[in-house]
C-alpha cells in the first residue's frame, strides 16, 4: 500500500517574489480535475472522507491547513501544509481531514474526474475495509 508523503514543488524566488510551479515529471500521476477550497472558518474541517480509486495531490496556497490521516493498516499521519511550495500525496484508501486556520487556500490535484461512488464517507464503512471486506470496492 502506497503511503501519503510530502514532495517540494519547483520554486523561483528573489526580490521581486516567489514563484511554485510543477511538471508533470514531479507529480505521481497525471492530473484530470483541480479544485480548491476557501472561506473555511477558523477551525473548519473538511474531507472527512477517504478515496476507492482516486489519489490526490494537495498544496496550501494561503494560510495553513492540518491534515491528519488513516490508512488502512491503521498507520497514523498527520501534516501542517503552510508552505506553497510543498505538496502533499494522498493515496487512494486513506481517511483524510482537514482543519483549516483562517482564510487559507487549499489546492487539491485529482487523478480522476469527480465520482461521487468513488467517495467512502462514513467512517464505520472505512473501518470495515480494514478487515479485508474489499467487496465493495
Amino acid at each position: 500500500m502506497t503511503k501519503p508523503y510530502i514532495f517540494h514543488l519547483g520554486e523561483t524566488k528573489n526580490s521581486s517574489g516567489k514563484l511554485n510551479f510543477w511538471e508533470r515529471s514531479q507529480l505521481p500521476f497525471e492530473v484530470r480535475r483541480a479544485f480548491w477550497i476557501t472561506e473555511v472558518p477558523e477551525g473548519g474541517v473538511r474531507g472527512v472522507h477517504a478515496h476507492k480509486v482516486d489519489n490526490q495531490i494537495t498544496v496550501c496556497l494561503q494560510g495553513s491547513v492540518k491534515v491528519t490521516l488513516e490508512d488502512l493498516e491503521d498507520n497514523q499521519y498527520e501534516y501542517i501544509l503552510k508552505d506553497s511550495g510543498e505538496a502533499l500525496y494522498l493515496p487512494r484508501l486513506v481517511w483524510s481531514t482537514f482543519t483549516f486556520t483562517a482564510n487559507s487556500v487549499l489546492l487539491v490535484l485529482s487523478e480522476s474526474d469527480f465520482d461521487e461512488a468513488d467517495y467512502i464517507r462514513n467512517k464505520e464503512e472505512f473501518d470495515k475495509l480494514k478487515d479485508g471486506d474489499n467487496e465493495k470496492l
